[in-house]
């Protein structure tokens, strides 16, 4: 889903995708551990004074996972319909790279043991990455039960540079994830991994579940959810904490809705905004949302609830003091968010 300023619209994290959508959330629960240091901050009084920013806020939190991606060549495919300033979607990119882990393995490596590790580096255009492939049923290709864990130094691919440390465990496959239909969830542990591309950077630290799922090679639905994950995007450090995204994509029409539930504490912000979706944000394309409404509610039940009007502007209604009565409406254009 794109968005405006930075913000809205998965390496897989978060198939994150991963960087976010606005504030709301369907699907799913929150799995995933919770990393250290990522408890959220008391909540912030919401106001006229600051409705735009904490709309801003939460649809940085999405457009870090589920950003448009840029792409890393061969490992992130072209995004459909996301945001345009923040082009990475970092969910997206760690699902491709999870696929496409057995793919890497070097053609000499056949022949191992069951469940051997098999580790290698992988070409960069410029810098390091190193891959670990535990083949849990040695078939060579992603299956339930294998694991992977990606370290990166400045591997550079195609302007998409990637850094830090990627685990992933807990992995099951239904069907085969090139050949739909399929299904796919995993656990992923970020430490220090980062995704950068187009002058945009996202960083993560902690761990979730990413899924992703197709029944036609059309149309695909992803997930990303997790008890505790922080993440630095748009000039922001989030801390996203009982936090799920889900994103469907026609990869046809360009179509796109994005739901997204949860808590999101801001360093900007100086506290934390519970976020629900009412109505899931739609749009096509490379356009913002023309539809769709999300909830962001702060101290003592003082809100703001973001309205999609068109793919241009939203409209802010404003309650002050928590008594569930619109005390302001405010019109705002998705490129001030």
């Amino acid at each position: 889903m794109p968005a405006s300023k930075n913000v809205i619209k998965t390496i897989a994290l978060l198939s994150a995708t991963s960087i976010l959508g606005a504030c709301g959330g369907g699907g799913g629960g929150s799995d995933g551990g919770t990393g250290a240091g990522t408890a959220a901050s008391s909540p912030v009084t919401v106001s006229a004074a600051n409705a735009e920013q904490v709309a801003s806020v939460t649809l940085d939190a999405s457009t870090g996972l589920t950003g448009n991606t840029a792409g890393a060549i061969g490992l992130v495919p072209a995004a459909v319909g996301h945001v345009q300033s923040v082009k990475i979607n970092a969910t997206e990119t760690i699902i491709e790279l999870v696929k496409k882990a057995p793919d890497l393995v070097p053609s000499d490596s056949s022949g191992v043991t069951p469940a051997a590790v098999q580790s290698f580096a992988q070409n960069c255009n410029s810098g390091t990455m190193s891959v670990s492939f535990n083949d849990a049923d040695n078939n060579q290709t992603l299956s339930t039960g294998d694991t992977i864990s990606v370290t990166a130094n400045n591997c550079d691919f195609g302007g998409t540079t990637m850094n830090g440390r990627l685990s992933i465990s807990d992995v099951v496959v239904s069907g085969d994830e090139f050949t739909p239909p399929y299904s796919m969830q995993f656990t992923l542990q970020a430490t220090s991994f980062s995704v950068s591309s187009g002058g945009e950077t996202v960083v993560l630290n902690g761990s979730g579940t990413i899924s992703e799922s197709s029944n036609d090679g059309i149309n695909f639905t992803s997930a990303f959810s997790s008890n505790g994950v922080q993440v630095a995007a748009g000039g922001e450090s989030l801390i996203l904490t009982n936090y799920n995204i889900q994103e469907t994509e026609n990869q046809a029409t360009g179509e796109y809705s994005i739901s997204i539930n949860g808590t999101i504490s801001s360093s900007g912000l100086g506290g934390s905004v519970t976020v629900t979706t009412d109505v899931a944000l739609t749009g096509v394309g490379a356009s913002d949302a023309d539809a769709g409404q999300i909830t962001c509610v702060g101290e003592g039940n003082t809100s703001v609830t973001l309205i999609a009007v068109d793919s241009l502007s939203v409209r802010l209604e404003v309650d002050e003091n928590g008594d569930g009565i619109v005390d302001q409406a405010l019109s705002a254009a998705w490129s001030d968010l």
